[in-house]
């Protein structure tokens, strides 16, 4: 396996892959579309800008990238790799900030788009491949956009709801009969 890091950015363009080679990957918020997703996952903090937490945030990707061919698929893309986050939020209980750790594996086999309605992909999201079960996504023109199945990636397993605390009784609230404070 090649430790290439430059093979891998934001749009993958399946031309520049050679078949067969696995490249190594490790992205964090010094690339510019990583801090834009680290950015928006800091909006929800009120404190401070969005921007003005990347210091004490942190998004970091790691993994491999694999391009294959196969006479079902044709050309496809194999991606394995995890996600580490730490990002600021508020709780919505105490709207006090709070930061919270992310941690998201992924198994991912881009497929040409052409394939979507196609009976092996039309009403399925993952597929068996290479001895494996992998999330299907499409990729359109030969262009694969990596950054966009990461920020889906990031955002399926973002803490909407967060509680700083969530055995702790609010002041003024009577637990006993919450309808009454």
């Amino acid at each position: 396996m090649q430790k290439h890091e430059n093979k891998v950015a934001a749009q993958i363009n399946l031309i520049k892959l050679p078949n067969n080679t696995a490249y190594e990957f490790e992205f964090d918020q010094e690339t510019d579309w990583v801090k834009e997703i680290l950015v928006e996952m800091n909006e929800n903090a009120s404190e401070k800008k969005p921007e003005a937490y990347l210091k004490e945030t942190s998004l970091f990707i790691s993994g491999e990238v694999e391009k294959k061919n196969n006479t079902e698929m044709n050309e496809f893309l194999l991606m394995k790799g995890q996600i580490e986050a730490t990002y600021v939020t508020e709780c919505v209980r105490t709207l006090k900030p709070m930061k919270i750790d992310l941690v998201v594996p992924f198994k991912v086999c881009f497929v040409d788009e052409s394939l979507a309605t196609s009976e092996l992909f039309a009403e399925i999201d993952e597929t068996w491949v290479e001895n494996d079960t992998y999330e299907i996504y499409f990729y359109t023109k030969r262009t694969v956009n990596f950054q966009e199945m990461i920020h889906e990636q990031i955002f399926l397993n973002y803490d909407q709801y967060p509680v700083l605390d969530a055995d702790a009784k609010l002041l003024g609230v009577d637990w006993r009969n919450p309808s009454k404070t």
